[in-house]
């Protein structure tokens, strides 16, 4: 069964994704690109189904623009506690996709950081415990590459690492977890591919 809607906040992006990730009490938390005032298309953050919730402001990239970009945050739990966070913006004129942390009530903590790719897009985030995973998508001009930022220590050091690449149509890449391994999914024309990350 399904209980009644539930609004979350006014002024939301109107396309991009919603990241949802549970809570340590049971429950989801979301981030979503939220408009701020006057028109900055920064990221919101609230716990889903309490009453009267206020969102936190989750990101400060100060992105005005007239448009969706069609291009939604990530979110998973952090060993540590709070949250680690994946998300496209422009700050100060640099559109790329950023990294950084969430306090348990959604706050930013500490530094942001640019995944090592200027050309990333459509960044998922996944952990297994003090295992992190970022994957994503790049296009050259030519063929499209599939990489990963691995870290193994709850996002204090991270390494590169390349999965693939094609010239031929694709999707954006996902992350599931299946007994206690973070697995990376792409679909291109030729199939699903998967790849077992070990950070």
């Amino acid at each position: 069964t399904f209980g009644p809607d539930l609004k979350l906040a006014d002024h939301s992006c109107e396309c991009c994704r919603i990241a949802l990730a549970p809570s340590p009490d049971g429950g989801l938390v979301a981030l979503w690109r939220h408009v701020f005032a006057p028109n900055e298309r920064d990221h919101g953050f609230a716990p889903v189904g309490v009453a009267a919730a206020q969102p936190v402001r989750a990101s400060f990239d100060r992105w005005a623009l007239d448009a969706c970009p069609h291009r939604g945050p990530g979110l998973t739990p952090a060993a540590a506690g709070g949250y680690h966070a994946v998300w496209f913006g422009d700050r100060a004129g640099q559109m790329r996709v950023r990294y950084g942390r969430l306090a348990a009530d959604g706050t930013p903590q500490g530094e942001v950081r640019v995944l090592p790719d200027e050309r990333a897009e459509h960044a998922a985030v996944l952990t297994v415990g003090a295992q992190l995973a970022i994957v994503w998508r790049s296009f050259d001009g030519q063929a499209t590459r599939w990489r990963a930022w691995l870290s193994r220590d709850d996002g204090r050091s991270f390494r590169v690492q390349e999965l693939g690449s094609t010239t031929d149509d694709n999707d954006h890449p996902l992350l599931l977890q299946q007994g206690g391994k973070i697995h990376a999914l792409w679909r291109t024309s030729q199939g699903v591919k998967v790849e077992t990350l070990q950070p």
